[in-house]
């Protein structure tokens, strides 16, 4: 296994000013090529801990990336601190000068003095062209390792890494990480490890980790393979298991999204759809409209928010406001039935609780949410309790009634 450690440099950095994105892209390319960074490390514009922290790596990684401290300003240190550790000194190169200089001249400016540092790097550097910005890149070969050091703008970082510095690594090992990662809804994540834990126990090569949100857990699949096509073959068969012992928590996988997979279920039963919401304030119409193309299948959406408008616009008996209370079973069946009248849609949608932090009883308290959803008079209605927190309430009403539309939809399909 190659290892790998990555250094962003900058006071910015370790003030929390700024965040390093620049390893957690680094670490996500490294790993693709079966690189695993297991160090990241982060320092100030300081000469002396740059270089302690490059000796640190190279006692104990195979690829060390430095992002950062490459400016042509009094506070960019690392190209110094580069020269100290390969006790060379800094070589000019006057085509570069050329051509920081026209780059310049191209956004109608002339070139400051202080600039023509971006020429210099150390002698023993390989550069590395830098098709998004005037700072080279730069390769050091260490004996069986290697150092790479980029800007710390993540535009140009990026380019450095993809165009020059992925080419050089990728034959470095014939080991690839494959990832899938499951997306679940509306089960803890505790059950969700009750319930399929023992299908990893024949799968030590198989890592598996548990990404909990309020609004669902992802469940991410990681195997290092020799071979791409078994690898591959075996996720495969991995998912196919786990959809069969969590069929109505999983929604897709990897880029899938719960609205785009709702909607590509509404067009294979050439139907539309249309919400009714109270709590969630049009958060579900919301979603389901982020996808592209989603006219196909949405047409309109009413948001209800006071008992007035539940029943002038969706006909809502004021009989079952007054009994059973906006938060119930009755209403929300109610609001079902008038947002199909009203919309000539095949489905439908309708929530009502208390998002909170206010306005929760001893009968009815906050986080209490009724979700229906159906078509024509075959209404299904079930009662949720979430937690304090508004916006997590809304949030996860939301992503619980899309799943029970997408559960209904598939019952639907398979008739």
């Amino acid at each position: 296994m190659i290892f790998a450690e990555t250094i962003g440099i900058g006071d910015e950095l370790l003030s929390g000013l700024t965040l390093n994105t620049n390893s957690v892209f680094i670490a996500q390319e490294l790993e693709a090529l079966g690189i695993m960074t297991r160090w990241q490390t982060t320092v100030g514009d300081d000469l002396d801990d740059i270089r302690d922290a490059l000796d640190r790596a190279l006692s104990r990684a195979d690829v060390v990336t430095l992002t950062g401290g490459l400016g042509p300003t009094h506070d960019d240190m690392t190209k110094k601190a580069l020269c100290n550790y390969f006790h060379v000194d800094l070589k000019f190169y006057p085509e570069i000068l050329e051509k920081i200089k026209k780059r310049f001249e191209r956004r109608g400016y002339k070139l400051p003095k202080i600039n023509e540092n971006q020429a210099e790097y150390p002698a023993n550097a390989e550069l590395l062209h830098n098709s998004a910005g005037s700072a080279q890149g730069m390769a050091f070969q260490v004996g069986e390792k290697v150092v790479y050091s980029m800007p710390g703008v993540p535009r140009e970082m990026r380019a450095i890494m993809l165009e020059e510095i992925i080419p050089r690594l990728k034959d470095r090992t014939s080991t690839r990480v494959l990832r899938v990662r499951v997306h679940t809804t509306g089960v803890p994540e505790s059950r969700l490890y009750e319930s399929i834990h023992h299908i990893f126990r024949d799968k030590p090569d198989l890592k598996v980790a548990y990404l909990p949100k309020h609004t669902g857990v992802t469940i991410r699949l990681s195997l290092f393979a020799e071979d791409a096509k078994a690898g591959r073959s075996e996720l495969d068969a991995t998912v196919n298991q786990l959809r069969q012992l969590l069929p109505k928590a999983i929604y897709g996988v990897n880029e899938d999204t719960l609205p785009a997979v709702v909607g590509e279920l509404l067009r294979q039963l050439n139907a539309k759809v249309t919400t009714a919401e109270s709590c969630t304030g049009g958060l579900i119409a919301n979603m389901l409209t982020d996808v592209s193309g989603s006219s196909d299948y949405f047409e309109a959406g009413y948001v209800t928010y006071a008992n007035r408008v539940k029943h002038g616009v969706l006909d809502v008996p004021l009989e079952v406001l007054e009994s059973e209370g906006a938060v119930s079973e009755a209403t929300v069946k109610a609001m079902l039935s008038g947002a199909l009248s009203i919309s000539g849609a095949d489905y439908a949608v309708a929530v009502s609780g208390i998002a909170g932090p206010t306005g929760g009883t001893e009968d009815k308290p906050v986080g209490m949410v009724y979700i229906g959803v159906g078509r024509k008079d075959d209404f299904t209605v079930k009662r949720f309790q979430f937690g304090q927190d508004r916006v997590m309430n809304k949030e996860m009403t939301a992503m619980a009634a899309l799943n029970l539309l997408r559960l209904k939809l598939l019952a639907d399909a398979t008739q």
